[in-house]
């Protein structure tokens, strides 16, 4: 494993999404298509970057749904897509499952990928987290007020 984690200061403009921290410290770029509800990765993306085989990945996924599929607030089913890929030789191609993972997707299963990537990118997203509340801590009611009707504006 390469260790090209780094961490710039924090926020120099606005605080930075998840795909960003993710290429930008940690992995390279994962994201495999834009889509109308964000950028997407896969599986098999994943554990390219993770430098693991697709069955643990696959493992860490069936494992995620187990526990967290009765939550309906992680949306799991909106955030970790069952999917499938050709893959064999030509003219004898089979179909194999992968999935494919928003953001928050991502997220989730980097709580049940056990590696030391895995555990820095948690660590980056927790340490931005917090630099972020920080951040909203120091704001008046109107800033955050502001702050909300301007990405208000973006979803719409």
């Amino acid at each position: 494993m390469t260790d090209d984690f780094r961490v710039d200061v924090p926020f120099e403009t606005k605080p930075p999404r998840l795909k960003d921290l993710v290429n930008n410290h940690i992995m390279g770029d994962v994201w495999v298509r834009d889509t109308p509800f964000g950028p997407v990765t896969d599986s098999l993306k994943i554990a390219e970057k993770f430098e693991i085989d697709h069955k643990h990945v696959l493992r860490a996924i069936k494992k995620c749904d187990m526990e967290l599929s009765t939550q309906p607030k992680f949306g799991l089913r909106r955030n970790i897509i069952e999917n499938s890929y050709l893959a064999g030789p030509k003219g004898r191609e089979a179909t194999y499952l992968k999935y494919d993972l928003t953001e928050f997707g991502l997220a989730l299963l980097l709580l049940y990928i056990n590696t030391p990537k895995a555990r820095l990118i948690s660590a980056e997203i927790l340490y931005r987290f917090f630099i972020l509340k920080t951040y909203l801590s120091d704001m008046s009611k109107n800033q955050i007020g502001a702050i909300r009707g301007h990405y208000r504006k973006k979803m719409k």
